[in-house]
């Protein structure tokens, strides 16, 4: 971590960011025969380096244009059709990535009645998801393709973008993290929630502490459906609910914990309800649940740390930025230590270019740089001011 206080953290987490992407470019690169995929690589970082640079140069320019919201929000809906576009011309079935058909076969099963962690997918592999996927899958799988969360996802995300109390040239930077990053550009080819799950708990942990700072319980029956909806998605959104609210609940009294408790218990046996009612005999829920696969790749000492740091860490948040910089922190570390871990173990090619690892799993700590960039941002402002009054 030292290199991180050393160069910064918003210069370290480019850095971060830049390298996850380069990984991407450089595994899925590697079969286009025309270009090396080092070149590519090289390519792409250089193609990074210049846009931000050109962005620095233009930051009076951009901060003049008065009517810059119209303008981003008619380019986001632009971007917002080409990805459903994307969606429409790219059958599942000829994906190497079973992310949506593993969402389709939960809600189709929850549908039929059919306990889900048994039923396989198109590469024949059963699902992982937990039952809170099920409803956030669920308008799109209406819709005729469970891939139209990622374009919807992103639509949302680049309206808060837009309408977040922050300057034109910090809106414009943020949204190019998004346009940037091939990392989830490959979300959307492979149909994947991955991204859009951890993008849309982020914009709700922003929106609730900018709302209810200070008071994050305020609203504790609302607060625990929404906390037992996220934690049913996946297991990883633990670490930054956890820096997000351990440290208050602490601290208020005895009747709210309690009060708060069994609200978060009753909405989570609520939301779990339609894979409670077709659960099979105990045996066969051992061998066939989503834990298993949602856990097979990190080592489970480096699983237990990062859900040990985060109870800690909450203490130490003061502003909403810490929030994700403590999160990026913790799953980045749990990712890149897995990834350098197994590539030790079975080498760098094979884990890389073959399927010893998932390098998607490291796209998850994109959107808690690209958030932690936004509430730096938000807090910058805030503390200017602040001393200004002051």
């Amino acid at each position: 971590m030292k290199i991180f206080f050393f160069l910064g953290n918003q210069k370290a987490f480019l850095i971060l960011y830049v390298c996850i992407n380069a990984l991407f470019v450089s595994k899925y690169s590697e079969r286009i025969e025309i270009i090396p995929s080092f070149i590519s690589t090289i390519m792409y970082v250089i193609l990074v380096t210049s846009v931000f640079f050109l962005h620095r140069q233009l930051k009076t320019f951009l901060n003049g244009m008065r009517k810059i919201n119209l303008f981003l929000i008619v380019f986001c809906l632009i971007v917002f059709v080409f990805l459903i576009c994307i969606n429409l011309s790219i059958d599942g079935l000829s994906l190497n990535s079973d992310r949506w058909s593993a969402l389709e076969v939960l809600i189709k099963s929850v549908l039929e009645g059919k306990y889900p962690y048994a039923v396989l997918d198109h590469l024949d592999n059963t699902t992982s998801n937990l039952p809170g996927l099920f409803y956030l899958g669920l308008p799109f799988y209406l819709l005729g393709d469970v891939g139209f969360l990622q374009p919807f996802t992103f639509l949302v995300f680049s309206l808060f973008i837009i309408y977040s109390k922050i300057k034109n040239d910090e809106k414009v930077f943020v949204l190019l993290l998004i346009l940037l990053a091939p990392s989830y550009f490959w979300e959307v080819i492979a149909k994947s929630d991955l991204m859009s799950n951890c993008i849309l708990l982020l914009v709700f942990i922003s929106f609730w502490e900018e709302k209810f700072k200070g008071n994050l319980f305020k609203k504790k029956y609302l607060l625990a459906l929404i906390i037992g909806f996220f934690l049913l998605t996946r297991g990883i959104v633990i670490i930054p609910l956890t820096l997000f609210l351990f440290s208050e609940f602490i601290q208020i009294s005895w009747k709210r914990k309690i009060s708060f408790f069994f609200y978060f218990v009753f909405f989570v046996l609520l939301i779990s309800l339609p894979i409670l009612i077709s659960l099979p005999d105990i045996a066969f829920v051992k061998e066939h649940n989503p834990f298993n696969h949602q856990t097979r790749y990190a080592p489970k000492f480096l699983i237990a740390i990062s859900l040990i740091l985060p109870f800690v860490f909450s203490f130490r948040v003061k502003k909403s930025s810490d929030i994700f910089l403590y999160a990026t922190y913790i799953l980045g570390g749990l990712m890149l230590v897995t990834f350098v871990l197994n590539c030790i173990e079975e080498g760098f090619y094979d884990n890389l270019y073959g399927n010893l690892f998932d390098i998607s799993y490291l796209s998850m700590v994109i959107p808690f740089v690209i958030l932690f960039f936004l509430e730096s941002f938000k807090n910058e402002k805030k503390t200017i001011f602040y001393e200004t009054v002051k």
